[in-house]
């Protein structure tokens, strides 16, 4: 009876694991209130997303519009953003550089803007504010990236 326990919990619960670990972002709900919109390690992920399953609390969350979920994904736009620069930092870095890039082109696409070219010139002008050190992390360059754009609306146009 046991292991037919074991054997339901573990097949109930491995959509959400597989989810979680081959998503950046365990979702919105309790699971993403607790844990998850601070740590981004597969452990935390895979923590969150099995408390939003296992509590429904996603399914309320997206419903009600709370618990970081919204009908417009305005907060999921804005982690998407985050979450790829936290992973691809070093080749964003290069790519800005350059002013040129896959990756950089996706990111720009991330964060929502109608001329594509001219956020990726902006990126490689301002590349010594965005990045004054080499230690400079993710969460350090979007934070300078998103006062250098208040400064400049026209580019998320």
């Amino acid at each position: 009876m046991k292991k037919w326990l074991a054997l339901g919990l573990v097949v109930g619960l491995m959509p959400t694991v597989v989810m979680a670990a081959s998503h950046p972002m365990a979702g919105c709900g309790l699971g993403y209130l607790l844990l998850s919109n601070k740590d981004n390690t597969k452990v935390v992920q895979i923590l969150g997303a099995t408390t939003n399953g296992t509590f429904g609390t996603q399914t309320f969350g997206i419903s009600s519009g709370t618990s970081g979920c919204t009908t417009d994904g305005a907060v999921k736009l804005v982690k998407q953003a985050e979450v790829y620069a936290e992973i691809n930092l070093d080749t964003l870095r290069h790519e800005m550089a350059a002013g040129q890039g896959e990756f950089v082109n996706t990111f720009v696409s991330l964060i929502g803007t109608s001329n594509r070219s001219e956020m990726v010139r902006f990126f490689q002008s301002e590349y010594a504010s965005l990045f004054p050190t080499a230690g400079t992390t993710a969460s350090e360059m979007l934070s300078t990236l998103s006062g250098k754009l208040a400064q400049y609306p026209e580019l998320l146009g």
